[in-house]
């Protein structure tokens, strides 16, 4: 009797242990898989409305957005932020974490251009920015906008006679707000972010600056890897560049 006693309680236990299984399992499947993307600054807008997209075709994956300078992101993923996409507005960010082993090298690619305009109250030209008294750029350590700029200011012979008036911003949207609350007198940013502008917008010589293209890549370390890839694949496609093209980027 005790034996039987005894085995009748160990089937019980077992099956309210297995039952219990079933529930913890089935709670976790119902849980939205999410994944984490480092973008830059400048892709806020687009990458929100991507991902919205990108969740109606999947909507068991949720997407928790990182936005701000390239340069910052990649040090944040260098000491190890849980990110899942890093997507950088220039190579020089993407190079320094593909060196470091810290991207799936097979999911790299570019995925959308850009180019660089001087932002203000009315066109000017890169020589007309001598008559200014302040002007934005981001700050050229870690905003690639920045960097992009000092680049062009320097082959157009002026950035020497610029730099005292040269106001450094943590993010080229931060000189978007700069020029649009009339804190500065011009600023650069991308061709993108002066969609909402009331501002003018003057077009910066191609030759004056390197080709603005925007890689993407899988974190080595993605808990998603797959889900990650997916969304690598949706902004590449006919749609996802189409989201891209209504914000003024490829």
């Amino acid at each position: 009797m005790k034996i039987k006693y005894l085995l009748t309680i160990f089937l019980i236990a077992a099956v309210v242990a297995a039952a219990s299984g079933c529930l913890c399992e089935k709670s976790a499947d119902n849980k939205p898989v999410e994944i984490t993307v480092s973008a830059a600054a400048s892709l806020q807008d687009v990458m929100k409305d991507a991902g919205a997209q990108f969740q109606k075709y999947h909507p068991e994956v949720k997407i928790n957005f990182n936005f701000a300078a390239s340069g910052v992101l990649e040090k944040q993923i260098e000491q190890g932020a849980p990110v899942d996409l890093f997507a950088s507005a220039s190579q020089k960010e993407m190079n320094l974490l593909e060196e470091k082993g810290l991207i799936i090298k097979s999911t790299r690619t570019n995925f959308t251009r850009n180019k660089l305009v001087i932002l203000a109250p009315s066109r000017l030209t890169i020589e007309e920015l001598k008559n200014l008294d302040k002007i934005a750029i981001g700050d050229p350590t870690t905003v690639p906008a920045g960097r992009y700029a000092k680049t062009a200011l320097e082959n157009a012979g002026v950035y020497e006679i610029l730099k005292p008036k040269l106001i450094f911003a943590e993010h080229v949207r931060q000189v978007l707000d700069y020029v649009e609350r009339e804190e500065v007198d011009a600023g650069f940013v991308y061709s993108s972010d002066t969609l909402k502008s009331n501002m003018s917008v003057s077009s910066i010589n191609d030759s004056l600056y390197p080709p603005i293209v925007y890689p993407i890549g899988v974190i080595k370390d993605s808990r998603q890897p797959e889900i990650s890839r997916q969304f690598i694949e949706y902004i590449q496609s006919s749609e996802g560049q189409i989201i891209l093209q209504k914000y003024g980027f490829g």
